[in-house]
């Protein structure tokens, strides 16, 4: 069997990318499992399917917020033999569903598009701002609010170790660790910024 050019894999993908959006053309709240049922029986069987695992929030916290489930289009590469690591990939449409905190009357579907929306989980923010959005000095103090709480969860713990004891001297000097740590990240994050520039 002939395996196809890159010219015809190219066109495979935007013709599955046309037929995908027939179906989804703009991002969708869906609000029920039979309205998903519908819309995952409206696509071709070999959709991948992306499903977040933190919610996300637009930058502004709003005073009444809701949750709402976002379907939007996330790209796929996809072995043509899975079982040949060299064999060439092709693009594939997938459907992406992320759960979104967004304000009442904000439109759920059109604030996702936008690209302004970023997990709540601070762990998970600072790993799509450091790895995929080239964002160092958010990633980075991000980090050191994760640390900063790591800290803060050491001393709760603490509270419940004889004061006399070894393991309570040994998580002072880690939470003073973990404390400066914290410190040093939020320092340097808007110079890594600069150098990352």
């Amino acid at each position: 069997m002939t395996e196809p050019t890159q010219e015809q894999l190219t066109e495979q993908a935007e013709a599955d990318v046309a037929r995908f959006k027939e179906v989804l053309p703009t991002s969708r709240e869906i609000g029920t499992t039979g309205e998903l049922a519908a819309l995952a029986a409206a696509l071709p069987a070999d959709t991948p399917l992306f499903v977040e695992e933190h919610v996300r929030a637009a930058q502004a916290l709003h005073p009444d917020p809701v949750e709402v489930v976002v379907a939007h289009i996330a790209g796929a590469m996809v072995r043509i033999d899975p079982d040949r690591p060299d064999s060439p990939s092709r693009m594939l449409p997938g459907l992406g569903l992320a759960t979104v905190r967004v304000d009442r009357s904000q439109d759920a579907g059109t604030a996702f598009d936008e690209g302004d929306m970023e997990p709540l989980d601070l762990l998970a923010r600072a790993e799509l701002r450091l790895v995929t959005d080239g964002n160092v000095e958010g990633g980075i103090t991000d980090v050191a609010d994760v640390v900063a709480i790591l800290a803060k969860l050491l001393e709760e713990g603490a509270g419940f170790i004889d004061h006399d004891h070894d393991a309570y001297a040994t998580l002072q000097v880690e939470m003073s660790r973990l404390r400066h740590a914290a410190e040093r990240l939020r320092k340097v994050a808007p110079i890594a910024q600069q150098a990352s520039e």
